[in-house]
C-alpha cells in the first residue's frame, strides 16, 4: 500500500484556475471561485436591474444573475457564447464578456503580484469585486429615480 504522494515545492506554488481575456488583456480566475464554464443559456432581463446586469439565466439546476464584463468597451467580444459561473460571496453569478483562454495550474508570476503566468505573460486575478463595485454603483441612480418617482 502506497502512503501519501509528497507533492514538491514547485507543485505546491501552482494554482488552479481559468485564464479568460478581459479588455485585451489575460485575467486569472481562480478555481477556488470558478464553479463551472457552460454554453451561455437563454438570459431574461430583470426589469429596472443596473446595467451591467444582462438579466438572470437557468444553468447547472440553479438560477444565476448575469453580468457582463465588457459594458462599454468597443474591444470587448459580442458573443455571450461562454457563460462561466462563478461563486462570490458564497453566492452564483455567471459572468459574459470574456473569452476564455485555457484551464489548469498556472505558475505564480515572480514579478507581478498575484499574478500567474499564461501563454508567456502574466495573468492578473480578476477583480470580481470591482465588478460587484460597479454594479453597486449603478443602482445607486437607479434608487434615486425610484425614489423620486421617475
Amino acid at each position: 500500500m502506497a502512503g501519501p504522494r509528497l507533492v514538491g515545492d514547485h507543485e505546491a506554488r501552482k494554482r488552479g484556475g481559468v485564464i479568460v481575456r478581459h479588455q485585451g488583456a489575460l485575467r486569472f480566475l481562480p478555481a477556488s471561485v470558478v464553479v463551472r464554464i457552460a454554453s451561455c443559456p437563454p438570459i431574461s432581463r430583470v426589469p429596472g436591474a443596473p446595467e451591467p446586469m444582462l438579466g438572470i439565466a437557468h444553468e447547472g439546476g440553479e438560477i444565476v444573475p448575469v453580468i457582463a464584463l465588457d459594458e462599454g468597451d468597443e474591444r470587448a467580444p459580442r458573443s455571450r457564447g461562454t457563460l462561466v459561473v462563478c461563486r462570490y460571496l458564497g453566492e452564483p453569478v455567471g459572468i459574459v464578456g470574456c473569452e476564455v483562454v485555457e484551464t489548469g495550474s498556472f505558475e505564480p508570476d515572480p514579478n507581478v503580484e498575484g499574478a500567474v503566468v499564461a501563454s508567456g505573460g502574466p495573468a492578473r486575478t480578476l477583480d470580481l469585486a470591482a465588478t460587484f463595485a460597479r454594479l453597486q454603483g449603478a443602482r445607486a441612480p437607479l434608487a434615486e429615480r425610484h425614489e423620486q418617482g421617475g
